[in-house]
């Protein structure tokens, strides 16, 4: 009764305060519960070979969790991959750290990405070494996220766990599930033939009562960096280019998206004319530790960037983990680059990676621009390839609009 006469009034104050909505949005957390670490070998090894700071995200997350408690939102967005691989007491703990925003009326929504349900690896350090624990089953996790979502929605997907809330008398907010939790674990995602049927409903519901709709999903919807379908094609939803232009149509303006770790806004506009936005957010388990403030009306968005850049005990925490994000992309982008072309010289193929690894950081960040030492080996990788300088010129970083403190106008 009482979380029910608490949405009530805060629908009603979204009637009588001009329906403007001031929203959170974190993703991909990566949160390992305390119990489940204790500090030692094989939780640095895990940092090292992975980028995912464990060891440090519950304070990140707590200091992040505290400033939201002591703002103004009302909502806050959470678009997926909350544990580190889906273990079942990390989702209870994750869950624990919100009830103090919960207590002060904040409503929180929550969607799962591809490292929450079903996890085969999920498990604990001790010294230098892992062990299973359990994990969480698709009504495991709709049971925990229980106040986050999955209780008093408006409508449910029968055949994921996608769902929809009211924000307001005005706002709807459609929460998609693409996860594959049913198959083999996989970074990609993709939406089901039933579940698309019932979001089409749902926009086509809406629209017919004029309410807007923004989206909550844990994978892309648009690219936001040249190639990526082809280089990262696993961190876009399945079939993207069509939903894209189905969404658009169908009157959605803007989704919330993850999983890419970087901090990233894409507008998309279909051939009928009608754009949607892209608001991807980096994660809280390494740089830059991104997380927003979104002021959202029938008009249009303001979005504002924040950064975790030092926790008490680790002062280095942003710039110790950049270095470590430069370094794991240039690995990488070596490895791809030998399995693209394994006919490329040792040198050049080197050259090639320095680059990419300096972009994919930049990309992290967000409105990335070229500067000196980056453009100067730009230049000395065209040379290397035997092509112009002037090639450069036609790089792209970034798509608009800006990507971390903009004003976007539907």
């Amino acid at each position: 009764m009482k979380q029910t006469l608490l949405t009530l009034f805060i629908i009603f104050s979204g009637i009588l305060t001009g329906q403007t909505l001031n929203i959170g949005v974190i993703t991909d957390t990566h949160y390992l519960s305390e119990k489940l670490m204790d500090g030692d070998y094989a939780v640095d090894n895990f940092v090292l070979v992975s980028g995912r700071n464990i060891k440090d995200t519950p304070a990140v997350l707590d200091k992040v969790l505290d400033e939201y408690l002591h703002s103004n939102i009302e909502v806050l967005l959470v678009c997926g991959d909350m544990t580190k691989d889906g273990e079942k007491q990390s989702h209870i703990d994750f869950v624990k750290k919100l009830n103090p925003l919960q207590d002060k009326g904040v409503r929180i929504f929550a969607i799962p990405g591809n490292h929450d349900i079903n996890m085969p690896n999920a498990v604990e350090f001790k010294g230098n070494k892992t062990f299973p624990v359990p994990n969480v089953s698709p009504e495991e996790f709709s049971d925990i996220y229980a106040n986050c979502g999955y209780k008093g929605a408006l409508k449910y997907d029968a055949s994921s766990l996608s769902y929809v809330a009211a924000l307001n008398s005005k706002t709807w907010l459609l929460a998609i599930d693409a996860a594959k939790y049913t198959e083999e674990p996989s970074s990609s995602g993709r939406i089901l033939p039933e579940t698309e049927k019932w979001i089409v409903q749902v926009l086509d519901e809406a629209r017919s009562k004029d309410i807007q709709v923004i989206g909550m999903m844990h994978w892309g919807l648009t690219e936001h960096i040249m190639y990526q379908s082809v280089v990262f094609g696993d961190y876009l939803v399945g079939d993207w280019e069509r939903l894209r232009s189905l969404f658009a149509d169908k009157g959605m303006k803007a989704i919330f998206t993850g999983h890419f770790h970087a901090n990233d806004i894409t507008a998309f506009t279909s051939n009928a004319g009608n754009t949607i936005y892209d608001v991807e957010t980096g994660t809280l388990s390494a740089y830059p530790f991104a997380y927003r403030f979104v002021e959202l009306n029938a008009e249009g968005m303001n979005i504002t960037t924040r950064n975790i850049t030092s926790i008490p005990s680790n002062p280095n925490l942003a710039a110790d983990s950049k270095e470590l994000m430069r370094k794991l992309a240039n690995k990488q982008a070596e490895g791809k680059l030998k399995k693209m072309n394994s006919d490329l010289p040792a040198e050049v193929s080197a050259r090639f990676a320095e680059v990419l690894a300096q972009v994919f950081v930049l990309h992290a960040y967000g409105d990335e621009q070229i500067d000196d030492q980056l453009k100067q080996l730009m230049e000395n990788l065209a040379i290397a390839l035997g092509n112009s300088v002037e090639d450069m010129d036609e790089v792209q970083l970034d798509f608009p609009p800006a990507d971390n403190n903009v004003k976007i106008v539907f």
